[in-house]
């Protein structure tokens, strides 16, 4: 079941990247054009930021791609942490990106006597741009939300970053026409500071799954509560998890009254193990080990055997 769950968003992992790619393709060509034709410098830096975002969508879909492997014997964990890996390069991508836009906003700044006053054209490229990549947006992040996938919310983040570009072109364009053409710089510092940010939180979330870290307090909490649901659990020893690609695996070590049989402690043990696999559909692997209470901790005093 697990396996079939995880294939889906795969599917849809790379269905998002293919829309993704097919779209900045059309879209860089548009810019492209618009900002050459319109004169608008901030346009045809919009239009080769596309241009690489094909190259950084392609990795990304042969990265999630990649990750829904099965299982091997130099991999007996399986493959689901290339996607966190593809996720690395793409935050590096749009950092590359911001800082461009910003060393091209302070070169346009220092030799504003050589700034052009555009004309309509490139209005309506980047109004188009960011229609499109809002539309872009609202599907990668729904899909990243729903797989949980790590490059997909990488993925979301560039598009948003993408939207704010364009926008600093549009308020350029709009700047110039209005007799402002400083503003065209000005906004392209701004956006470049704003994508930064985005490409940091990208690359620790990326990172973070990379070291293993653990769940959110609350999903901990949650199985913690689930956990001692069971009568015959007496107390929670260790629980540990670790994050790996959409899911998480999860250790427990709980302490049940030494006076059960072997095959009693097995079915609590069993009934822990399927009790976190039902109601936590994102955990990909679970180890329950039982430990015999002392006979002289607190709950032993209730213990009649």
């Amino acid at each position: 079941m697990v396996s079939n769950e995880k294939s889906d968003h795969a599917k849809r992992g790379v269905k998002v990247s293919l829309i993704s790619i097919v779209a900045s393709v059309g879209l860089s060509f548009l810019k492209l054009a618009s900002g050459i034709i319109g004169k608008s410098s901030a346009l045809i830096s919009d239009g080769a930021n596309s241009l690489t975002d094909v190259i950084s969508y392609t990795v990304v879909m042969g990265g999630v791609a990649a990750s829904d492997r099965k299982a091997d014997n130099n991999h007996q964990y399986g493959h689901e942490k290339l996607e966190s890996i593809v996720s690395v390069f793409l935050a590096i991508a749009i950092f590359v990106t911001a800082v461009g836009i910003g060393y091209n906003g302070v070169v346009q700044i220092l030799h504003n006597d050589r700034l052009q006053i555009p004309t309509l054209l490139p209005l309506f490229g980047a109004i188009a741009s960011i229609v499109v990549k809002i539309i872009l947006y609202r599907i990668t992040r729904k899909e990243a939300l729903s797989t949980g996938l790590n490059s997909l919310k990488a993925l979301a983040s560039d598009h948003l970053a993408d939207i704010l570009s364009s926008t600093g072109a549009l308020i350029g364009v709009i700047g110039a026409r209005l007799g402002l053409p400083v503003l065209d710089p000005i906004a392209s510092i701004l956006i470049a500071l704003l994508i930064l940010r985005s490409s940091i939180e990208v690359f620790k979330s990326a990172i973070d799954v990379l070291m293993d870290v653990s769940v959110d307090p609350k999903t901990n909490d949650a199985l913690e509560k689930e956990i001692l649901s069971n009568p015959h659990v007496k107390r929670i020893d260790l629980l540990r998890t670790r994050s790996v690609g959409a899911g998480y695996y999860v250790e427990v070590e709980i302490s049940c009254c030494r006076h059960l049989k072997l095959h009693e402690a097995h079915d609590v043990a069993e009934d822990v193990h399927d009790r976190i696999e039902k109601i936590f559909p994102r955990v990909r692997h679970v180890m329950v080990h039982t430990n015999p209470c002392s006979g002289e901790d607190d709950f032993c005093s209730d213990c009649h055997q």
